[in-house]
């Protein structure tokens, strides 16, 4: 009897334990929303239509077709948008938002905690989805700002907290965790590092915060998955670090500058690792081709070396090698880890921000082979000229227009060069160039 009283003890104890736990964050969720009303915006801008009129619109050349006469004056109709932004600098009025809400406004208008400002556009930039507004009159005191916390330091399964106006309603909170970081290849902007939330954002939300339970800002919430249109439990906002990385500059009237290493890149998949004698789950980032002058040729990069490491930071994906080269200080060095032949390798890279590079572009008889794709010499090179779309050359990715620059490491500018690499080989390892960009696709037999 002693011993089950003992339990319930135990249980009620820590019962009330719990209890007070969930009261605690219960507190710190509210407080987080009772502060931010002075620094949650909604925003309403106003947009005009142009271009529209006849010769310029199937509507108005219709029209035209059966008779009617207009004087060609245009039909500039106004759209309104909604969204939401939020306070970065308070002593400057400076709000950032993303591009897509602000996007060719003609006018802006900013509403915090009930009150009404006009703001004016600093300026965007699309590739990130990020803009920045700064109100035209405020008064001290009407506005505070949030800190921006380090998003690099942010932990799966943290919690998040989103702040916005879904639909146009007034200020809304949806809680969730970060459920993943580092998103990319999403589509939906060009320089992709998504902290991917299942906290609620919806319609409207976009441009708002994403709260780290501090009440610090660890994203700006841009977009969701979705295939009704309405939330699905994915949401994805651009990382506190991008937002202010980006409106630093744009805040000093900058314009944006990235920097390049002048390489093409790609994730290195279990076959590609294969064919080119890398340890299996070796982790980096494969360089399919170093353009002539370039920082990474200068750095001594070559074609087939796997960077592992960026400035002290692991490579993972293409897309997170792409991102942190593109936010790097320029003229600085910056130590590089990677595998070339089995051998581990240091290089110092320094980013120039005006190496500009250009892609190489790309007659004869044409030879086919039982990967299902045909190929022919033209002016010096091998170019696929067909391809079976029901092929294993289709399956990998390969496509009509390809210039073939090697195949199982060697450099081919003829179909006897190209006949005497592929042979009876049981797969192919080859090098492409699409465009202007170089890599490496494999077709297995």
């Amino acid at each position: 009897m002693r011993k089950l009283i003992g339990m319930l003890t135990v249980l009620l104890f820590c019962g009330s334990l719990a209890a007070a736990a969930i009261q605690d964050l219960e507190r710190e969720i509210t407080q987080i929303s009772d502060k931010s009303q002075k620094s949650v915006a909604f925003i309403k801008v106003t947009k005009t239509v142009r271009g529209m009129g006849p010769g310029m619109d199937p509507f108005w050349d219709m029209l035209r077709d059966f008779g009617f006469r207009g004087d060609g004056r245009q039909f500039n109709p106004q759209q309104e948008g909604l969204g939401t932004g939020f306070v970065i600098d308070a002593a400057g009025g400076y709000l950032v938002t993303n591009n897509h809400v602000i996007d060719g406004a003609d006018k802006i208008e900013v509403t915090i905690n009930k009150k009404t400002f006009a703001a004016k556009l600093v300026g965007t930039d699309p590739k990130t989805d990020i803009g920045l507004i700064r109100l035209e009159k405020f008064s001290k005191g009407d506005i505070e700002q949030l800190p921006l916390a380090d998003s690099d330091t942010v932990k799966v399964g943290s919690f998040a907290i989103a702040v916005g106006n879904p639909f146009g309603l007034s200020q809304s909170v949806s809680f969730g965790i970060v459920s993943a970081k580092g998103r990319s290849n999403v589509n939906i902007t060009e320089y992709e590092d998504f902290i991917q939330t299942d906290a609620a954002i919806n319609p409207g939300n976009s441009g708002g915060p994403l709260l780290n339970i501090k009440g610090e800002v660890i994203g700006m919430n841009s977009a969701i998955f979705s295939k009704s249109g309405g939330y699905m439990g994915i949401g994805f906002a651009v990382p506190s670090n991008m937002i202010k990385n980006i409106t630093d500059q744009l805040r000093g009237g900058k314009k944006i500058k990235r920097a390049l290493m002048g390489v093409n890149i790609q994730d290195l998949t279990p076959e590609l690792a294969k064919h080119l004698g890398i340890p299996e789950n070796q982790p980096g980032v494969l360089v399919s081709s170093v353009a002539k002058g370039s920082p990474a040729e200068k750095a001594g990069l070559r074609k087939g070396d796997v960077v592992l490491t960026f400035d002290g930071k692991a490579v993972e994906s293409s897309a997170q090698l792409r991102n942190l080269v593109a936010f790097s200080a320029f003229n600085k060095k910056i130590p590089l880890a990677i595998l070339r032949d089995g051998k581990n390798l240091e290089l110092a890279l320094t980013l120039s921000e005006k190496f500009e590079f250009d892609g190489v572009g790309g007659d004869g008889d044409g030879a086919s082979n039982d990967y299902g794709f045909g190929v022919m010499e033209q002016n010096g090179k091998v170019v696929v000229q067909q391809v079976d779309p029901q092929s294993l050359a289709a399956m990998a990715g390969l496509r009509e227009g390809d210039v073939i620059e090697e195949v199982n490491k060697k450099p081919v500018r003829n179909l006897r060069e190209f006949n005497a690499a592929a042979g009876a080989a049981k797969s192919l390892l080859l090098l492409i160039e699409r465009k202007g960009r170089e890599f490496f696709v494999v077709i297995n037999r």
